[in-house]
């Protein structure tokens, strides 16, 4: 209904601007002195002999005869007699062509210059509007090349690159979508050439296909005719072609399902397939279907045991090569041996360092250690003593807690066994006695680590007691 004044006022507004402009053309031609006293002045705003104001006149006439033209060709003969609307970037071309001869024509006759000259003139100038025009360019040609695959047409589905939506129209310049979030999308023509278009169109049988999970435990056969006739009365899927569901694969935690369906007008895409998951629900409802959800089977993690090739036999056996362990009894080492903790060393590895606090000592089992005290060398320490399989070192920080008194490196591999205050302090308490057999053969091996006190060797034995007594609460 708004089509015919919109039709109108595109040709009667130019059209009286033209009467005007030719009406001003002939009274300023046939009575210059009504307007201008002096010719000067006349030909300095018009031109000589008014040719600029004729050619000013001939403009919207010029627009005139082409958008009746296009009334005449696209709007009556094509689309009411051949009942076809014309593209909208055909108008578009023929306009510009149309124009363009006109406006040459025009220029030609009133300033008396041929178009061929006129073409020539300008070449300079044109390659310069091309050079500055290339984008615009690139889009017109895309367009015409768009035009001529004749792909897609108005009311299709069209994906392309990230972006889809139904073709409201096709322009020299872009194409223009709209999405099925109601949004504009504005695709130039040159990218559309240099994408890849993807063209559901309008009433054709365009497949969909909808995946749905499902629970191991229900027949396949049986999820497929539920899903089948949940989907098959969907309004928007097409009736001439069947629902089809179908095993597509078998996830972690369900069977994958696939509903393919078809339908004429691909736009309405989101809301078939929300249709479908509703009677797909409603459906399994009643069929006591489950849908497929995730499920995680987990353990509570245990830490292995250590592993050790030494056996509690061989532990015992190397404590009673230990002299100062030789008091105890043969119960007292099977208890030490069984809290014993076996530690490994690899070459090189620092066991004890110089004035760390400990509380326990370490007995080697396979292998050898270096005893070493810090000097002003290149290395910075020096080799003091060197001990093997059966020996001992920090057994002063076992009995009174005292801080260790040189750096303990491994010099090959080695294999220790630990023996914890907490270990040893249960046997001290039950027998008090051992303690003062235990001081004694710790004095017998005391080494040149130890600085040489200057009382006797019977006070420093007595001292020694009365350090291990007090550490242990005897």
């Amino acid at each position: 209904m708004k089509r015919g004044p919109v039709r109108t006022s595109r040709i009667l507004a130019p059209l009286m601007l033209s009467a005007a402009l030719f009406i001003l053309y002939w009274v300023v031609k046939l009575e210059p002195g009504l307007f201008f006293k002096k010719p000067a002045l006349r030909e300095e705003i018009f031109g000589q002999d008014l040719k600029g104001l004729l050619f000013v006149a001939w403009v919207p006439l010029i627009f005139v005869f082409i958008r009746v033209i296009d009334l005449l060709a696209f709007d009556i003969i094509i689309a009411r007699r051949k009942n076809v609307n014309a593209p909208l970037l055909l108008r578009q071309m023929v306009g510009i062509a149309g124009y363009f001869l006109l406006f040459g024509w025009t220029f030609s006759v009133i300033f008396g210059t041929s178009l061929t000259t006129l073409l020539t003139t300008t070449t300079v100038l044109a390659a310069v509007i091309g050079l500055a025009l290339q984008d615009t360019l690139g889009n017109l040609f895309a367009g015409i090349a768009i035009h001529l695959e004749d792909a897609f047409d108005v009311g299709d589905v069209l994906h392309s690159g990230e972006y889809i939506g139904v073709v409201e129209g096709v322009t020299w310049r872009a194409v223009r979508l709209r999405a099925f979030n109601n949004q504009v999308i504005v695709l130039p023509n040159s990218q559309m050439a240099k994408d890849r278009i993807e063209v559901y169109p309008r009433n054709n049988l365009n497949a969909r296909v909808l995946q749905l999970g499902v629970e191991y435990h229900t027949q396949p056969a049986m999820v497929i005719d539920v899903l089948t006739q949940a989907a098959a009365h969907i309004d928007g899927i097409a009736r001439e072609m069947p629902v089809i569901g179908r095993v597509a694969g078998f996830g972690d935690s369900a069977v994958t399902y696939e509903v393919k369906y078809w339908t004429r007008d691909y736009s309405m895409r989101d809301r078939i397939d929300a249709e479908i998951r509703k009677a797909v629900w409603y459906a399994f409802q009643r069929n006591e279907i489950q849908f497929g959800f995730p499920v995680r089977a987990y353990a509570p993690y245990t830490p292995p045991k250590p592993q050790s090739n030494v056996t509690p036999e061989q532990i015992v056996e190397r404590l009673r090569e230990v002299k100062i362990f030789q008091p105890l009894s043969d119960e007292a080492r099977e208890a030490l041996a069984k809290a014993a903790r076996v530690h490994s060393y690899s070459k090189g590895e620092s066991i004890l360092r110089l004035g760390a606090a400990g509380d326990s000592m370490f007995v080697v089992h396979d292998g050898k250690v270096s005893v070493r005290i810090s000097d002003d060398s290149p290395i910075g320490w020096h080799e003091v003593a060197e001990l093997g399989s059966g020996s001992v070192f920090g057994e002063m920080a076992l009995l009174t807690g005292e801080a260790r008194a040189a750096d303990v490196a491994s010099s090959t591999d080695v294999v220790t066994f630990e023996i914890s205050k907490d270990a040893l302090g249960p046997i001290l308490r039950d027998h008090p006695e051992l303690a003062k057999a235990i001081s004694e053969k710790v004095m017998e091996r005391r080494d040149h680590l130890d600085e040489l006190r200057a009382s006797s060797v019977e006070e420093e034995e007595q001292t020694l007691l009365s350090r291990i007594r007090n550490y242990f609460g005897l």
